[in-house]
């Protein structure tokens, strides 16, 4: 499976998470792309400015998620029932406001990888190599940061997924799945 997009905070108040969801088998359990804008201390955990990928694994799995939101928060050190698979610490490590990004995620069993580009200046080219989740479904995602704009995301390969039309509230981060071969234009 494969998705391309691009992401973009407008705004200029607040430095909080944006990204992606995959590999979403349920509330608990799935992959987490995320992306802080800057360094900040909450519920007792320290987010860096940084791209990183984690890996949530929950038990639960209802409907209902048992992640807390200082395993959202984190993102230097694994916690609870999140590990840290990945984190850039290049140069380009927070996003910028009102600045438009373009990812491309490549998603097979077994393996992974994630290229973060402004323009045609890549950001982060990564590949992970984790079997947890195999196939799954991929979501938006933002954890408090307001006024972020998703566009032009497109699916390609893997297997048909719903339509997005359940939207699913995830700590504070809202998780909206997309639908197959679909294109979202802003």
């Amino acid at each position: 499976m494969q998705e391309t997009g691009s992401w973009e905070v407008l705004t200029r108040s607040d430095d909080d998470y944006m990204g992606f969801v995959f590999g979403y088998e349920n509330s608990s359990n799935f992959y987490l792309f995320d992306w802080k804008q800057g360094t900040q201390g909450y519920v007792g955990t320290t987010a860096a400015e940084s791209m990183i990928i984690k890996k949530m694994e929950g038990t639960t799995g209802d409907g209902l998620t048992d992640l807390s939101l200082a395993e959202f928060w984190e993102n230097q050190n694994n916690y609870g029932d999140m590990t840290v698979l990945a984190q850039n610490h290049g140069s380009t490590m927070g996003w910028e406001d009102q600045t438009l990004y373009d990812f491309h995620l490549d998603f097979a069993p077994g393996v992974f990888s994630i290229q973060v580009s402004q323009g045609a200046s890549v950001l982060w080219d990564i590949t992970v190599n984790d079997s947890t989740f195999t196939a799954g479904q991929f979501g938006f995602y933002n954890y408090s940061q307001e006024q972020v704009r998703y566009a032009g995301f497109e699916q390609t390969g893997g297997v048909p997924v719903p339509e997005p039309a359940t939207m699913l509230l995830l700590g504070t981060g809202l998780i909206g799945l997309a639908g197959c071969r679909r294109r979202f234009k802003s």
